[in-house]
């Protein structure tokens, strides 16, 4: 009996040394979250680094009369841009990007939408539903691009951004 009692009282100690590197890999553990969370945020990176950089995009209505179209930079890279659109509004939007020297608040309008056969299509998000978020990748060389929704006066209520292309 005191043979099994000194083996019971050695496993019980092997138990506890166990739980105790275990508690204190555990706050290792809770130091590989963070490294977990940059790894995602690498990953998330690596992943936006074939999309090269990102801009975000917030387009929505402040009221009946205006409209909104936010850029979180105005200036990027040469290169591939992702824009990442969150429409904020209650309406349905689009979000087109086109090339040229004109200043976007001077595009040539007609019939309350901008002729955007006068300029240099690149590319475009049609349909981006209340509450959606779309992406969009484009290559971009320098110079001046205007980013806005040409759904009939959106527009003129203000749904525009310049881009500058360095």
């Amino acid at each position: 009996m005191a043979r099994t009692s000194h083996v019971v009282k050695v496993l019980a100690v092997g138990v506890v040394a166990t739980a105790m590197l275990a508690a204190c890999s555990s706050s290792s553990s809770t130091t590989t979250p963070p490294a977990t969370t940059s790894s995602s945020t690498s990953t998330s990176t690596t992943t936006s680094a074939p999309a090269g950089t990102a801009v975000a995009v917030a387009i929505g209505e402040t009221d009946v009369q205006h409209m909104y179209m936010t850029l979180d930079s105005d200036t990027v890279p040469a290169g591939t841009v992702t824009f990442t659109v969150v429409n904020e509004g209650v309406k349905k939007h689009e979000f087109v990007v086109m090339s040229t020297d004109t200043s976007t608040d001077k595009l040539k309008v007609k019939n309350d939408e901008v002729v955007e056969d006068a300029y240099t299509a690149v590319d475009e998000i049609e349909d981006i539903v209340p509450g959606s978020t779309e992406t969009l990748t484009v290559d971009l060389a320098p110079g001046h691009y205007a980013l806005i929704c040409n759904l009939k006066g959106h527009y003129r209520m203000g749904m525009w951004a310049d881009l500058t292309v360095t």
